[in-house]
């Protein structure tokens, strides 16, 4: 029913995406802080 060993196998293209997710997010928070910083309200 379940495949076990593919599922291990699949497990590193997993991670490299949740990687690259993680890194996005992260990338867009950095320049939403960065241009609220450049053009800060006075």
């Amino acid at each position: 029913m379940f495949n076990v060993p593919a599922f291990l196998d699949s497990l590193q293209y997993m991670a490299k995406g949740m990687t690259g997710v993680f890194l996005v997010i992260a990338a867009i928070i950095l320049s939403i802080y960065l241009l609220n910083r450049v053009f800060k309200a006075k």
